[in-house]
Formats: structure tokens, C-alpha cells, sequence
């Protein structure tokens, strides 16, 4: 009788600017962990090593999460400072993540796979089960297990979103330039450790798709690989072979391309390499400035590194 009329007093203090006490709190935590432990225990980790994986899970996560968990480069948010009890910032070293019981790897994804499906009662973590299938889901956890080593210029990269809206010129296909012959890339603005291999195999692809070897050009490409480019997205190798290879190939052919900067880093079997170039042409006897970006994500594969996506977009060039 005494506890129901502390309930009905409204005594406690129930605004999320005022913590718990102690014993409150130590209470719904353990209640929370153990609940957790027990639900996910025989949930069957999926390999989470799948660079497509990776890609799909981070514009999840950027979307759905990073407003209350944060990324790399940001320590604190609006919507976090609000909330109570306070979202991990998982961009943080998993070790400094650890829950109350000290999984190991594969329990501490089935636990981040059962609570982004169900959520956490009263926490204001929502489940996503109603609306996101189970390997969506798993794609958050894979990238969750990559989120803690990420650099801010790698998670942009990373969570690009399918299907943006990059800009062409006058409806055309132009693709991002490759180095012309002899050209120098300019140095790293981070150094691009790590990346050495997969920069020579972004360079070896960008040299084919100039010179018009659209052979070893396809060679280069991971069968699944996914090309976006003007909103578009071609999703193997075979597609883009029969469709913009041979057209990228013939105007790289005639264009005059210059390197302005690139960046990348590899972390793993994975690693990106981003670059700005300058293209100038003459389409249809009209002449053509652009400056064109272009991201690699690439694979190690047995056969060496291999190329897993790419985004292509270009604009005008108005300092011409």
C-alpha cells in the first residue's frame, strides 16, 4: 500500500533533465542487461565482412542513428544532450562500449542486432524491426563494428547515400577523370596510408578506361560492383560492360584530364580512394570544363584488390 501511494503521489521526480538515484538506476541497467543477454543468446551472427554490408548499413546509420549516437568528429548533439538515460556515442573505441557483462565479439553484435530490432523501452530507442528486415539490420551491425576506427572523411565517405542526385552537364554521361598520360597525382592531404595497392589499382583502372582498354578495365571491377552515377546505379560488372563502359572509355579518350587532390585510406580488407580532377572537352563542338569527384570502395580479394563501388559526379567549372 505504501509503494501505490508513492505512485499515485507523483513524488518522484519524473522530467529527464533529473537522474535517477543510484539504486533506481542500478536497478533498470541490470534489469536492461540482463534481459538483453538472455534475448540474444542464441541469435546466429551472420558474416559481417561484406563490403555491400558496409555501404548499406552507413547510410542506415547516418540516417536513423547519428543524431543520438553520434560519428566520428562530433562529441555531442542537440538530441542527445536531451535524452535520458544518455545514447552511447558508439563512434568511440568499442572498449571504451563495453556493456555491464563483458561479451565477446560475436555476442556484442547479436546484442546490437536485438536492440536495434526491438529497441529499449523508455529510453527513446525505438525498434526498427517493424520496418527494417532482419539483413538490413544486420548491415547496421557490420558497420557498427567498423564505426569505432573510422576517421570523420571516411564515415562520409562510407555513408554516402544510394541514389543522390550528383549534377551532369547538359544530360550527359561524364564520368570522373582519370590522371592523364604522365600526369603526377598531387600528395595526400592525409597521406592516404594504407592505400598505397588499392590507389595503383584505381590508377591501373582510370589508365584502362583512357587509353580505351576496356578489357582490363573490367578485369579490375568486382562482379557485384555498384556504380552511381546522375541518380543512377548499374549493379555489376556485367551491367555497366554492357551498358557505359564503352562510353565512358571513348570520351575519356578525347578528354584532357588534370588531378587536383585525392585522399583514401584502407582499414582492413577494405579501403577508398577519393579524388577531384578537372575534365575539358569539346562534346558536339561545344566545350566542356568540369570538375569531377569520384570515390572507390575496394576489396581485397584473392586475385588482389578489387573495385566494389563507385561514385562518379561532376558540375561546371565556374573559376573557367
Amino acid at each position: 500500500m505504501g509503494a501505490l501511494g508513492f505512485l499515485y503521489s507523483g513524488l518522484y521526480p519524473i522530467g529527464a533533465d533529473t537522474p535517477h538515484n543510484a539504486l533506481t538506476y542500478w536497478g533498470l541497467e541490470t534489469l536492461r542487461e540482463r534481459s538483453i543477454a538472455r534475448a540474444s543468446a542464441d541469435l546466429k551472427v551472420p558474416a559481417l565482412d561484406d563490403p555491400d554490408m558496409l555501404l548499406a548499413g552507413g547510410a542506415d546509420y547516418n540516417d536513423m542513428c547519428a543524431t543520438c549516437h553520434l560519428k566520428p568528429g562530433k562529441t555531442t548533439s542537440d538530441m542527445a544532450q536531451g535524452l535520458y538515460p544518455k545514447p552511447p556515442n558508439l563512434s568511440k573505441p568499442a572498449s571504451q562500449q563495453a556493456p555491464l557483462t563483458k561479451d565477446l565479439a560475436e555476442g556484442a553484435a547479436a546484442r546490437q542486432f536485438w536492440i536495434i530490432k526491438h529497441g529499449i523501452k523508455a529510453s527513446a530507442m525505438p525498434a526498427w524491426g517493424p520496418t527494417h528486415d532482419d539483413a538490413r539490420i544486420w548491415a547496421m551491425v557490420a558497420f557498427l563494428q567498423k564505426l569505432p576506427t573510422l576517421t570523420a572523411d571516411q564515415y562520409q565517405i562510407l555513408t554516402a547515400r544510394e541514389g543522390g542526385q550528383p549534377m551532369d552537364h547538359e544530360g550527359m554521361d561524364m564520368r570522373a577523370a582519370a590522371p592523364a598520360a604522365g600526369a603526377t597525382a598531387p600528395a595526400s592531404s592525409d597521406g592516404a596510408k594504407g592505400a598505397n595497392e588499392p590507389t595503383a589499382v584505381v590508377d591501373q583502372f582510370q589508365k584502362a578506361l583512357s587509353t580505351g582498354d576496356t578489357a582490363t578495365a573490367a578485369t579490375l571491377l568486382d562482379p557485384e560492383v555498384k556504380i552511381f552515377e546522375s541518380g543512377g546505379i548499374e549493379r555489376s560488372k556485367a551491367e555497366y560492360a554492357s551498358h557505359h563502359l564503352a562510353s565512358d572509355a571513348a570520351f575519356l579518350k578525347t578528354a584532357t584530364l588534370a588531378l587536383q587532390s585525392r585522399t583514401g585510406d584502407a582499414v582492413g580488407d577494405l579501403a577508398w580512394v577519393g579524388s577531384e580532377s578537372r575534365i575539358t572537352a569539346s562534346v558536339k563542338n561545344k566545350p566542356v570544363d568540369l570538375i569531377s569527384t569520384e570515390t572507390m570502395v575496394l576489396k581485397k580479394t584473392p586475385q588482389g584488390w578489387r573495385i566494389v563501388h563507385i561514385h562518379w559526379s561532376s558540375r561546371p567549372n565556374k573559376t573557367s
